[in-house]
């Protein structure tokens, strides 16, 4: 069994990274699975080179050692960090283009939001450009969500469904400028990462049948799920990058100890018990 880490480089690790590593870990060592380490990079215009070492270090410095992938001493980086890989995704997409699954969409963010009724959560695409036949390339990548809902177990959270082609319509696997999107480049890697079991916040949870579309598609073995808890600063909100959350580095430079990092983490997510 492999679970993983997959860290992107939009920014430094907060102590809601914190709780994800000790889930990761700690589950990794009841069910007797292996962590594999990658980076997630296809965000590339927001991805700094030293995020991508203040991770690493902060890796080390708190303890938490892949099995796997990048940091593990007999693996290849390049061929776990997602800006290395673009032949492979383009080759996955060349394979959902023959069978007809994917499109092209010319539609800007902006038409699509000015047609959804209001408060919508999350932007749905009607499938302006399902049959257009616009060209992929130049345009954005659009796969055709299949219709129904999809079922599936979470191992904290119970059954749960989701109907993706109700929740976002026909979601994209590239952009217009060619960038890949997270759905597509994470399904893509745990397929040939063969990652088996799925760790990660809540916050993600609502993607969870979009991606098990993909995995069904590529006739590939959908993994299992758990999706933990997240910490939330005082006002309610998820930590996170783009909220400038504080980082660990910070944390450390503050002088911090790994100990003390690690056991805030804990009591922010609610485990007083530790106190």
């Amino acid at each position: 069994m492999i679970t993983r880490f997959a860290p992107s480089l939009t920014g430094y690790l907060h102590l809601g990274h914190v709780l994800h590593m000790l889930y990761v870990w700690g589950m990794a060592q009841k069910l007797g699975a292996k962590v594999l380490c990658r980076i997630e990079d296809h965000d590339l215009s927001r991805a700094r080179p030293e995020y991508e070492s203040a991770i690493f270090e902060t890796m080390d410095w708190l303890g938490f050692v892949p099995d796997l992938g990048i940091r593990a001493a007999d693996e290849k980086p390049s061929e776990f960090r997602q800006s290395d890989c673009p032949e492979y995704y383009e080759s996955v997409l060349q394979s959902l283009e023959k069978r007809g699954l994917v499109y092209g969409c010319e539609c800007s963010r902006k038409q699509i939001a000015a047609s959804q009724p209001k408060g919508t959560e999350e932007l749905c695409y009607s499938g302006t450009c399902s049959e257009k036949g616009l060209p992929l390339e130049g345009n954005t990548v659009r796969f055709r969500t299949l219709e129904g809902e999809t079922i599936f177990h979470d191992l904290k959270l119970g059954e749960q469904r989701q109907a993706p082609r109700n929740q976002c319509g026909d979601f994209s696997l590239r952009d217009r400028n060619g960038q890949w999107t997270y759905q597509f480049a994470c399904v893509c890697d745990d397929i040939r990462h063969s990652v088996d079991l799925v760790i990660r916040g809540e916050d993600i949870l609502f993607s969870t049948a979009r991606q098990i579309q993909l995995f069904q598609t590529l006739e590939a073995p959908v993994p299992q799920y758990y999706h933990h808890p997240l910490i939330h600063d005082a006002t309610g909100k998820k930590l996170s990058k783009r909220q400038r959350s504080v980082s660990i580095t910070s944390m450390r430079e503050a002088g911090l100890a790994a100990s003390e990092v690690i056991g805030q983490s804990l009591l922010q997510a609610g485990f007083s018990d530790i106190a």
